[in-house]
């Protein structure tokens, strides 16, 4: 089958199978979540585990049943679970937004502030304790970047690389991943151009080590330093802040305003930074 025709089919294969899957999902473990929902006292979330659940039954079946692919053309071959890659991994997405937060500190746009006791601004999933709250964001942050790993640098990439190369899949897949934020509160231009940003770093850093869980790593580095270590929105989503949060200010261009750090001009240059790098590093011939 001609390989441009297959794309849409195997697209919709999969769209279709994380549907179902997602569904099913939901029916088994909504109730479960309700009551443990009731015996803590609050929601907790059910969405990103079952979006995973979803994602990873599609990925199998497209894989398995329309592709007949091994995993291994989403970097999920053997080693890609090595625990040095996941390391690695999770310290470059850890020493990006650190980076990110100490330039705007130190040019006065971000600042740390006490609070009195955990706040959501209206949302679910408080914790009073630090310790606590760090937890729970790693189990609720975790299943989330893992979902839309395999979906954006692992399924999507896989299937645009093998029908157009490395570039469109580099390009396509982190457009749509900028696309779908779209949906997150405060989004706008700036704020899905700098996701698409990092959604090119991410593609990198698959390639760089051959291992999804690496760029899921890095993923979740990021977002769980803002949420549990910063205490500022995530993708202009609120989390728990006890004890402290970070407050931006000056201009959203810089800072990235209402969205967290990663939606401002300094995000920008670092994630650029980061991608010049490393497509320099990764084009550059081996030396003998």
């Amino acid at each position: 089958m001609n390989k441009a025709l297959r794309v849409p089919w195997r697209l919709l294969s999969f769209g279709v199978a994380w549907v179902l899957a997602q569904g099913i999902a939901e029916s088994v473990l909504g109730p479960l979540f309700g009551v443990l929902s009731r015996s803590v006292g609050e929601t907790v979330p059910i969405y990103p585990f079952t979006m995973l659940i979803g994602v990873a039954s599609a990925c199998y079946v497209a894989l398995r049943f329309v592709d007949d692919v091994p995993w291994s053309v989403m970097a999920l071959g053997d080693g890609a679970w090595q625990g040095k890659r996941i390391a690695g991994g999770a310290l470059v997405g850890t020493a990006a937004i650190l980076g990110t937060a100490g330039i705007l500190w130190v040019v006065g746009a971000l600042r740390l502030e006490a609070m009195p006791t955990a706040s959501l601004d209206g949302a679910a999933f408080v914790q009073d304790s630090w310790g606590g709250t760090a937890l729970r964001l790693l189990l609720l942050l975790g299943p989330a970047a893992l979902w839309e790993e395999l979906v954006f640098r692992g399924y999507l990439y896989a299937v645009a690389e093998e029908a157009a190369g490395r570039w469109v899949a580099r390009l396509s897949s982190s457009v749509a991943f900028g696309a779908v934020h779209l949906m997150n509160p405060g989004a706008n231009v700036r704020t899905t151009l700098v996701v698409m940003l990092a959604g090119l770093c991410l593609c990198l850093v698959r390639e760089r080590t051959g291992s999804l869980p690496a760029a899921w790593s890095a993923h979740l580095g990021w977002n769980w330093v803002m949420a549990a270590v910063l205490h500022v929105p995530v993708s202009g989503l609120p989390f728990a802040t006890p004890g402290y949060r970070a407050t931006l200010s000056g201009s959203d261009w810089i800072s990235g305003g209402a969205w967290g750090p990663e939606g401002g001009l300094v995000a920008m240059l670092v994630l650029g930074g980061s991608l010049a790098v490393g497509l320099r590093r990764h084009s550059s011939p081996t030396k003998t």
